[in-house]
């Protein structure tokens, strides 16, 4: 009878099991997203944020798992030799397939080899200095490092990354003389200004937004479609007749090419529904990441256009 009575039971759990994953359903355990980059940082951050809403939506644990290195293709390589079995997806950024590529970083995989899930979050450059520097303005500087060829430094967080190919575009049209310091990631270069280790650079709006309103740091221009409506009084590139297309950071979900019909409108899904959630929306302005959700298509185009423009401002530079 207790043999009889156990049967009966295990077979029982076996249907709710059955009920509960049903054969085919995506996901049944933990999905992994690799991180490109260094944490702390916007590319990290973001996703930080979006994950508790991802997990809502996908119903399952989200892993991060930050594999930085080579302006990001570390990771992203990673993201692009997993299984297409949707438990592997990555923290893509638009620079690795524009300014990364073009600026002459070898990147070891293309655009085809991956399957675009959606953009969620921007990010834009500010150009800062110590508060104690003599440069109120950016007209300021320009003036000084002209009086001073070869003797100012700036941070760079590396060849192939923005805030590099920024500071190389910002040198290039107002003729700056002025030495690289390399870093490793946009928190880095904002202590190192911060220190007083570097005169100036790129720092990314996410890391530097609470130290520009505590004044820590002063801003005196950024890479900003129009004037950021917290630093009203820093005029943008485009103010000062300097091309910006692609020079800001656009954050999306990222999966290996070759996803089953039913993996791919499940991630495409819950990157939409995470992206659009009041809490994600609150945190991501918060610390100053902008809220840009954008299909898979939308996505896709952004970077073919974008990797148009970096082409067109690498080969003005060349000139």
């Amino acid at each position: 009878m207790k043999l009889v009575y156990g049967l009966v039971c295990a077979c029982a759990l076996s249907l709710l099991a059955s009920a509960a994953f049903p054969e085919g359903r995506y996901p049944q355990r933990p999905v992994q997203v690799i991180v490109p980059a260094t944490p702390a940082g916007p590319v990290d951050t973001a996703v930080r944020i979006l994950k508790p809403a991802l997990s809502a939506a996908l119903r399952e644990d989200v892993v991060l798992v930050n594999k930085p290195g080579a302006s990001g293709t570390i990771g992203m390589r990673a993201v692009a030799a997993a299984d297409p079995d949707g438990y592997t997806i990555g923290q893509g950024i638009n620079s690795i397939f524009t300014v990364t590529r073009v600026t002459g970083t070898k990147v070891p995989f293309s655009l085809d080899d991956f399957t675009l899930l959606g953009n969620y979050a921007s990010d834009v450059s500010v150009l800062a200095v110590h508060p104690g520097s003599p440069w109120k303005t950016f007209d300021d500087l320009v003036k000084d490092v002209a009086a001073n060829p070869g003797k100012r430094t700036y941070a760079s967080a590396g060849i192939g990354t923005v805030s590099a190919f920024s500071m190389e575009t910002l040198r290039h049209h107002m003729k700056l003389n002025i030495i690289a310091v390399p870093f490793s990631g946009g928190s880095q270069l904002a202590m190192a200004i911060l220190g007083k280790q570097v005169d100036l650079g790129m720092v990314p709006y996410s890391v530097g937004a609470a130290m520009f309103r505590a004044g820590k740091l002063r801003p005196l221009l950024t890479t900003a479609a129009k004037r950021i409506p917290t630093l009203p009084e820093v005029p943008t590139f485009a103010e000062k007749g300097i091309r910006t297309q692609g020079l800001n950071l656009t954050m999306g979900l990222y999966a290996p090419r070759g996803l089953s019909p039913t993996v791919h409108k499940a991630l495409v899904g819950a990157v939409q529904t995470a992206a659009k959630s009041p809490e994600t929306l609150k945190k991501l302005e918060t610390i100053g990441l902008f809220a840009s959700y954008e299909d898979p298509e939308a996505a896709l185009q952004r970077l073919k256009s974008e990797y148009k423009d970096i082409v067109a401002l690498k080969n003005e530079i060349n000139r």
